[in-house]
């Protein structure tokens, strides 16, 4: 009987995952910081959509995660006016593409679908990966797109990958043992011991159910897939971060050290996990709304 090879993730994150797919372990060293200050006009992207009012707003969500987690937070912005599009990556969520089919291209062009169909520029919104995949779009459309928004998002420079990313934060429980890789199958499983802990410790108890019973394992392929970004494209865009000072994921150091060589127009702090858009979505929408 074969049995499928499964790995214990500290070190083979840098050790499997880099064998496996050949990708590159540079990182962004990452002007940012934890200000909720913006700083002088011009500065974070200054493109022609940037310029005009967008209460469109296209959401990305994370790993291991899907549409659903963004229920309670779109409902608040649609109830303030805002149209919004919750993106089902291929693979997470109800989407039932195959493990092979998630793709960071697939990510992309499911995301471009959804920015292309509304009516105007849009604010785009990126979870974690996330910040993977809005950033690659934002290269591909920046006329498209009016803000983007990382919450507690990887923010890559260009040839990083997110597993690059993940790799310099030694405080993230995903290093510390709590991510299983299954070669084989090409999946990353979190130890369901640790699932709450690693993305909602803040959670009510309603919440940490409705996390448990939406999980589904993350396609790893996507993670070691190179972005492509420019000054020209990706520096045009406007750009804003919400931080997660109590994140286990991407922890606050980390997110501090990506951050610190991008120019943001505003940034915000809040003190949650890495899912504030579960355990505290009515002061997550009210920082979006001060962007």
């Amino acid at each position: 009987m074969h049995t499928a090879t499964i790995l214990r993730v500290p070190a083979v994150l840098a050790l499997c995952l880099g064998s496996m797919f050949g990708c590159s372990t540079s990182a962004s060293n990452a002007k940012g910081g934890a200000s909720s200050s913006p700083p002088a006009d011009g500065d974070g992207g200054t493109n022609a959509a940037s310029d005009s009012p967008a209460p469109n707003y296209v959401v990305v969500h994370g790993a291991w995660s899907g549409a659903w987690a963004w229920d309670a937070v779109a409902a608040q912005l649609r109830a303030k006016g805002k149209e919004v599009s919750v993106v089902e990556l291929p693979a997470h969520g109800n989407d039932n593409t195959p493990i092979a089919g998630a793709t960071l291209d697939a990510y992309v062009t499911k995301v471009e679908t959804a920015v292309n169909a509304a009516p105007g520029p849009v604010v785009l919104i990126g979870h974690s990966l996330g910040g993977v995949i809005i950033s690659q779009v934002a290269e591909q459309e920046p006329e498209h797109i009016a803000k983007l928004i990382f919450v507690a998002g990887f923010v890559p420079k260009d040839g990083d990958t997110a597993l690059a990313l993940a790799m310099t934060d030694p405080d993230s429980l995903l290093g510390k043992g709590a991510l299983n890789v299954n070669k084989e199958q090409g999946i990353g499983d979190v130890d369901p011991k640790q699932l709450v802990d690693v993305f909602c410790a803040d959670c009510s108890t309603a919440e940490q159910t409705e996390l448990q019973a939406h999980y589904r394992a993350e396609p790893i392929a996507p993670l070691a897939t190179p972005v492509h970004i420019t000054t020209a494209n990706w520096g045009s865009v406007a750009k804003y971060y919400v931080y997660t000072k109590q994140d286990h994921a991407i922890s606050y150091p980390a997110q501090q050290a990506q951050t610190a060589q991008v120019t943001f127009v505003k940034t915000a702090t809040l003190d949650s996990s890495h899912s504030p858009f579960l355990a505290h979505p009515d002061v997550l929408v009210s920082a979006l709304l001060t962007f």
